[in-house]
């Protein structure tokens, strides 16, 4: 039997019909429902066995087909289908010459083919199906390039592929063309996940250069990195890390080990030889844990061989954090208390740092039941010490335990809000810092008045938002603390022991403009302007100190420009001023931001992304000090995404003169690691 058209619905038995356009349409909506669902130019039924060919289209469960030919017993779910197979489930898409398929128990064998899963590309000499989630693969290469001799791609004799997301392999070579660069005895990688990174080039402080990442999931979870760093002037880097990120949990180890066959090529002084030697090596470890929303421990330390080894070797690492943290914190909180476990441990001692074990315990400010008044409570108890780089002969500790305790009375007085308060802070220093024990009582009053007015300015739309309303806050705070002790009669560790008598008021005006975005309120200026003014001056030669600049201006949904500064108008100079701006757009993203200190550095530094997704994109960084006329830093890459490759070609210049041709290899559609994320 042969029909134009014919839709043929197998549920129990094999069913022919053929209608008009209207009835098709119904039978399309009524098949939804069905395992089975067929198209095609001709079909023929004999003895429960049915013949579609000239092309056919259907739908086998949660899968669709399209086939030159499709044979099959619609009582046993047996089918056949060969001629341009194409079988797709979800986001994976097979195509191949041939099939043998059961729609009833979802397994099959499939002969050479080869397999989409975004952004992968599998050819595989055949596969078995062993259920519906799992596959058998025998013979595969897998690459992100859609190209039938790919730049870089795995290779293993037998693999599976299980919920369409996770391969599983043995014996995984990885090839650049026909060159193997690394062997992985187990390899489990996540489809989703980027495997392979190469950099290279030629720079006056490493020579010539390699620098080789393979990324391996373990499992959904963890990951397993590797690093190969090949320098020809200072030998072979090897790094290893192993990365876990779970809901809840998040964080990894890993280290560094390099045999410096010319440790001395930029810090060769006497002290400097003192510290380096050829063993360079870095481990660092991180964890992250939620126990609940408002319960988590965050773990973080470093070990160096030497101070200037990230610097040399792993220069994004030392631009995060010059001197690495080592530190414990057990942190619960909730609407009404905080607590804190923290530890804070030098572990490499030509730093300087003060070592901490403390535990702190705050009481928010909460209502006194049955009045008008509220209660604050700051308290901790720790063993500081202060420790200094190679010598134990000038360092300090002690016990210091602290509460601070403050009482608030909230009231309106028509349309001023004014908040009284009155404090005692007590803390205890024991005598291992000094020949006597202290105890250093501090009283304090005050009382912050304030009040705020607002005006709609326009009802417009403009780029900024729709509308524009205007709030300005005056304040006024009046702090008043006397301290028993003065602060040359107390061990320094941090901001605590630095409290001392004051007596000032805090002026302020503080003014926001606020539009809609997108339907939401938002701001775009928010600035805050103070000064104090002191009461007792004592020597001071003028009653205003200086005046402070807070300005947050989200200009608009990608537009962001923001400053911090001091102005000591007695002194008509500038100590401090930090001024940042950013641009985000489709196509470029621009950081701007001076830091500017008296005395010290005026430190200018800019970032730029230009067509970051784009086939062709560039990228840059300049940091230069104009106080000492200092270029410190400038790095300029150019990338293009050819094939399943992203190529880049950059400059790096650094402030001691070394000057570094950069070359980089990587897969241009997978995204960051677990690694690359936490570390």
């Amino acid at each position: 039997m042969s029909t134009d058209r014919l839709v043929l619905v197998l549920c129990l038995i094999a069913g022919i019909s053929s209608a008009s356009d209207t009835a098709d349409d119904q039978a399309k909506r009524d098949m939804l429902n069905e395992p089975f669902d067929l198209r095609a130019p001709r079909i023929e039924y004999t003895n429960e066995v049915f013949y579609a060919s000239g092309g056919v289209t259907g739908r086998l469960s949660n899968a669709t087909v399209r086939a030159d030919r499709i044979s099959g017993s619609a009582r046993t779910g047996d089918l056949h289908i060969e001629g341009n197979v194409v079988f797709e489930r979800e986001n994976v898409v097979w195509q191949g010459s041939e099939l043998d398929y059961n729609y009833i128990t979802q397994t099959g064998n499939f002969g050479p083919s080869s397999l989409r899963a975004d952004p992968y590309y599998l050819t595989v000499d055949r596969v078995e199906r062993l259920s519906t989630n799992d596959f058998r693969l025998q013979g595969v290469r897998f690459t992100t390039c859609p190209k039938e001799d790919p730049h870089l791609h795995a290779r293993a004799k037998e693999a599976r592929l299980i919920d369409d997301r996770y391969l599983t392999a043995k014996g995984v070579a990885l090839y650049a063309g026909g060159l193997p660069l690394l062997y992985v005895p187990y390899w489990r990688q996540n489809l989703g996940d980027r495997v392979f990174s190469l950099r290279g080039g030629y720079g006056s402080e490493w020579g010539a250069h390699l620098l080789i990442n393979a990324s391996v999931p373990v499992s959904a979870h963890i990951e397993s990195s590797t690093d190969v760093n090949l320098y020809s002037k200072r030998g072979v880097g090897l790094g290893q890390g192993i990365f876990w990120d779970y809901p809840s949990v998040s964080g990894g180890v890993s280290g560094f080990y390099l045999k410096d066959e010319d440790p001395y090529s930029r810090y060769d002084s006497d002290s400097d030889k003192e510290l380096i030697d050829e063993e360079r090596y870095r481990f660092k470890a991180e964890h992250l844990q939620y126990f609940s929303d408002t319960h988590y421990l965050n773990t973080r330390a470093s070990y160096l061989s030497d101070p200037v080894v990230t610097k040399e070797f792993l220069k994004k690492e030392f631009d995060q954090s010059a001197q690495p943290e080592n530190h414990a914190s057990w942190t619960y909180a909730d609407r009404h208390v905080g607590s804190e476990l923290f530890g804070n441990y030098r572990l490499n001692d030509y730093y300087d740092n003060i070592d901490r074990a403390e535990y702190s315990a705050d009481l928010y400010r909460t209502r006194i039941p049955g009045t008008p008044l509220y209660f604050q409570s700051v308290n901790s108890m720790a063993h500081l010490e202060r420790v200094y780089p190679f010598s134990d002969t000038n360092n300090y500790d002690s016990v210091r335990l602290d509460s601070a305790n403050t009482v608030y009375m909230p009231q309106r007085w028509g349309f001023l809000s004014l908040v009284p308060r009155a404090g005692y802070r007590a803390t205890y220093y024991s005598k291992e810092a000094s020949e006597e024990e202290e105890l250093r009582r501090i009283s304090s009053a005050g009382m912050e008045v304030s009040f705020h007015a607002a005006k709609v300015l326009s009802d417009r739309e403009r780029w900024y938002g729709k509308g524009l309303r205007h709030r300005i806050e005056p304040y006024a705070d009046y702090i008043y603390q006397h301290s028993s002790v003065t602060t040359n009669q107390l061990p320094q560790f941090d901001d605590v022991d630095r409290l001392s008598d004051e007596d000032k008021v805090k002026i302020g005006l503080r003014n926001v403009l606020q539009t809609k975005r997108a339907g939401r309120t938002a701001r775009f200026v928010d600035l805050d302007l103070y000064t104090h003014y002191l009461v007792d001056a004592d020597d001071a030669p003028d009653r205003f100190d200086a005046l402070y600049v807070d300005l947050r201006m989200p200009l608009s949904k990608r537009s962001i420009f923001d400053v911090m500064g001091r102005w000591d108008w007695n002194e008509d100079t500038v100590p401090f001023l930090n001024t940042r701006y950013s641009r985000r757009h489709e196509n470029l993203t621009i950081r701007l931001e001076h830091l500017y200190r008296e005395q010290r550095d005026s430190l200018w530094t800019s970032r730029f992304e230009l067509f970051p997704d784009q086939k062709w994109s560039a990228e840059g960084y300049v940091r230069y000090d104009d106080n000492d006329n200092d270029l410190e830093e400038v790095a300029v890459t150019g990338y293009i995404n050819w094939c399943c490759m992203r190529y880049g070609l950059g400059y790096r210049y650094y402030d001691d003169g070394e000057h570094r041709l950069v070359v980089s290899f990587d897969l241009s559609d997978t995204p960051k690691s677990i690694g690359g994320r936490f570390f």
